[in-house]
C-alpha cells in the first residue's frame, strides 16, 4: 500500500458546507517514457543490453497502430479503443469518408490493475488556504476577442474572479498598467470601470497607454459576498504579457 501527497482547500462555493474542504493531489513532474526507463534501470529491471526507450516507444507504437486497426488495447494502465463522432448522409454510406468530416479519437480508461492499485493509496493531507484576492484570467479586446492584444483608446475588458474594484482607499484602487521596462504605472479608477463585477472589468484604454508591452495589475479592497472591505488593498497581476498596438 502505498501513499499520495494531497493539498486541502476550504470549499467556500456551498454556502451548507462548513468546514469541508476538497482535496488536489500534490503531483510532483511530467514523466516520459525516457524518465520511466531510468526508474525501471534503478531498480535493475532494464537489462543491459535492451535500449528500454526504444523498446518502450515501439511497444505505445504498435498499440497505437492496432487501435488504428479497430482493436481493443488493454494493459494494466489503460484501456484503449477507437471512438466516431458525427453524422453521415445516406449518400456516404459506402463510400471512404475523409478525417476532416468525422471526430475520430482515442478512447481511454484506466486499466484494472491501474484502478485497483490507486483505490489502495492512503491521502496524506495538508491544508492549502484558499485564494481570497482577485484572480486575472484574461485581458482582451472585446470586439476582436483576442487575448492579451488591445488597440490603443479602445475598450478592454478583464475576466476573472474576485475582481470587483470597490474599496474606501480610492487613491490605491484600480487597474494598473506598467510599461516593461518601466517602474511608472497608469491607473484606470474604480469610477471608469463599467462593468465593475466580481468577473468583469471594462473600460477604455487611456491614450497614455501606447504600444508596447504592458504588465496588468488589479487592486481592490473587495470581499467576496460582503460589503465591508479588507484594510489592506489587494493587488494581483495578471501572468501574461499584454501587447498595445
Amino acid at each position: 500500500m502505498g501513499y499520495i501527497k494531497a493539498k486541502a482547500y476550504l470549499n467556500q462555493l456551498t454556502k451548507e458546507a462548513i468546514n469541508e474542504y476538497y482535496l488536489r493531489p500534490q503531483l510532483l513532474a511530467t514523466l516520459y517514457p525516457s524518465d520511466i526507463i531510468r526508474r525501471m534501470e534503478s531498480k535493475q529491471i532494464a537489462t543491459l543490453n535492451v535500449n528500454g526507450e526504444a523498446f518502450v516507444n515501439l511497444f505505445l507504437a504498435e498499440c497505437i497502430a492496432a487501435i488504428n486497426e479497430g482493436y481493443n488495447v488493454v494493459t494494466n494502465l489503460f484501456q484503449a479503443s477507437i471512438g466516431i463522432g458525427g453524422v453521415v448522409s445516406s449518400h456516404q454510406l459506402g463510400h471512404a469518408i475523409p478525417p476532416e468530416e468525422l471526430s475520430v479519437r482515442v478512447h481511454l480508461t484506466q486499466g484494472a490493475v491501474a484502478r485497483s492499485s490507486a483505490a489502495q493509496l492512503t491521502v496524506v493531507v495538508a491544508e492549502q488556504p484558499a485564494a481570497t484576492g482577485p484572480i486575472i484570467q484574461s485581458v482582451i479586446n472585446p470586439v476582436c476577442k483576442e487575448a492579451d492584444l488591445l488597440n490603443a483608446g479602445q475598450m478592454v475588458l478583464i475576466q476573472g474572479m474576485r475582481l470587483a474594484v470597490k474599496g474606501d482607499k480610492t487613491d490605491e484602487i484600480g487597474v494598473y498598467f506598467t510599461k516593461t521596462g518601466s517602474m511608472e504605472s497608469i491607473r484606470i479608477a474604480a469610477n471608469e470601470l463599467s462593468p465593475n463585477s466580481p468577473t468583469k472589468l471594462q473600460f477604455v484604454l487611456p491614450r497614455e497607454i501606447t504600444a508596447g508591452e504592458w504588465k496588468v495589475k488589479v487592486a481592490t479592497q473587495a470581499k467576496s459576498k460582503s460589503v465591508s472591505y479588507t484594510k489592506k488593498v489587494r493587488v494581483t497581476e495578471y501572468a501574461n504579457t499584454v501587447s498595445v498596438v
